[in-house]
């Protein structure tokens, strides 16, 4: 299964946030830099986790990115750069329960949890 640059690229920078046990600002070249993305890109997938309310970024030589929410799922983090399952009409009837256990455990996957 071959998943969303966007999708991996959220999770692993919402992870490396996670590992530093600091909730402090991060700038994106340093995240970037650490899981060897291209800035840009990365600069792209933050800005649509802030558009959402995932991440809080701050502009400046002391801005950065943070992990705004208190708890971020993987399903929050596919809903943002995935789309969101139409779980009520999906394309084919057949999916329905599938999409919808496949939603149900990426809802229960933790990725980060503010203490």
């Amino acid at each position: 299964m071959k998943l969303n640059q966007d999708f991996t690229m959220a999770v692993d920078a919402v992870v490396f946030h996670k590992a530093r046990k600091s909730n402090d600002y991060i700038q994106a070249g340093a995240i970037a830099k650490a899981l060897n993305f291209s800035v840009g890109y990365l600069q792209k997938v933050i800005q649509t986790l802030g558009k959402h309310g995932i991440v809080e970024c701050k502009r400046g030589r002391i801005g950065g990115v943070r992990i705004r929410n208190r708890v971020v799922t993987l399903l929050d983090l596919w809903n943002v750069t995935c789309g969101e399952m139409d779980l009520a009409h999906p394309p084919v009837e057949a999916i329905k329960k599938p999409l919808k256990i496949f939603a149900d455990a990426m809802s229960k996957v933790i990725v980060c949890k503010k203490t």
